[in-house]
């Protein structure tokens, strides 16, 4: 080995004592037969305070839990916020990850986070997937280490917008939020969103994802132009009823251009106009184009 490193190093080629460091993950959850035989997801999580490896684990994965249409997570947040002196290595937090067959999405309750925020200052990434019942934070939303927020849901309920859009994030690269439809919680106006899209509001944010919504004409239109596009790198618009009537507001900006990539795939354009995104100068993805002349048949991509 040191005669192999030897040759390495006098090619120019720096030795890494990490290289080989893998990041420690863990996903705790509840099966449908665990559910029936009286397991709850509180009794997996204590179970897994209670190892060592606990200390070592920096991404953390709640899974499915016993009838999560009717019950939330609170439990066990409750419990990680608890021990949260064990779970000294946590950067990666994903609360929610469950398919359709162990719950639909719009059925997932969820949970308060304001304590995770406090008890984990070191958190970086947060995923939470479901919004019936959910707080994001009860006190106005204060977080020196996050780098990405992604909330999954049918319909995001407007005082989730609120917290976010009034929230001291100075590190927040990647926003992707599911803006869903009103049948399914979302009971916001274009107002609302708007500060999202002012620039500085988080001043390192490079990706923004106003996604799976059913106004995505609407968003386009206000986005179009919104000063936040100089500082992004990706504008994700995906999974919602985007048509032509947002695709010219797009193709039409003079700010869109300065992206990276900008993100439609899902949607409801006409192929004239998927043919004049692909001319922009920056990578679009105009992919799994959906048709209906009729708007009260256009849906976004998650829902039920």
């Amino acid at each position: 080995m040191d005669k192999l490193i030897a040759e390495k190093t006098k090619k120019g080629y720096v030795q890494k004592t990490d290289a080989s460091a893998k990041k420690v993950a863990r996903r705790i959850g509840v099966s449908y037969d665990e559910a029936e035989d009286g397991k709850t997801l509180s009794e997996k999580v204590l179970a897994f305070l209670e190892t060592t490896q606990a200390t070592d684990v920096e991404s953390l994965v709640i899974a499915a839990w016993e009838d999560a249409y009717e019950n939330g997570p609170q439990d066990a947040l409750g419990l990680l916020v608890a021990n949260h002196g064990k779970l000294v290595n946590l950067k990666e937090l994903f609360v929610g990850d469950m398919d359709s067959e162990e719950c639909e999405i719009s059925w997932i309750n969820q949970g308060d986070y304001t304590t995770i925020f406090t008890a984990f200052p070191a958190l970086e990434r947060l995923h939470i997937k479901g919004s019936t019942g959910l707080e994001l934070s009860s006190q106005p939303l204060k977080h020196d280490k996050l780098k990405a927020l992604t909330i999954e849901c049918g319909g995001l309920p407007k005082k989730i917008i609120e917290t976010i859009a009034t929230a001291d994030l100075p590190n927040l690269e990647y926003l992707l939020l599911y803006l869903g439809v009103e049948d399914y919680g979302f009971d916001a106006t274009i107002d609302d969103l708007r500060p999202l899209m002012q620039k500085g509001l988080f001043p390192k944010l490079t990706y923004l994802g106003l996604a799976d919504s059913g106004i995505a004409n609407e968003v386009a239109v206000a986005i179009a132009e919104a000063s936040v596009l100089e500082q992004l790198e990706t504008l994700d618009l995906s999974m919602g009823t985007l048509t032509d009537e947002g695709g010219r507001a797009l193709l039409d900006s003079t700010k869109i251009a300065g992206l990276k990539k900008l993100d439609l795939h899902y949607h409801y354009l006409s192929n004239e106009m998927m043919k004049e995104f692909k001319q922009l100068p920056v990578l679009v993805d105009v992919t799994d184009q959906q048709t209906s002349d009729d708007d009260d048949w256009r849906y976004p991509a998650v829902t039920e």
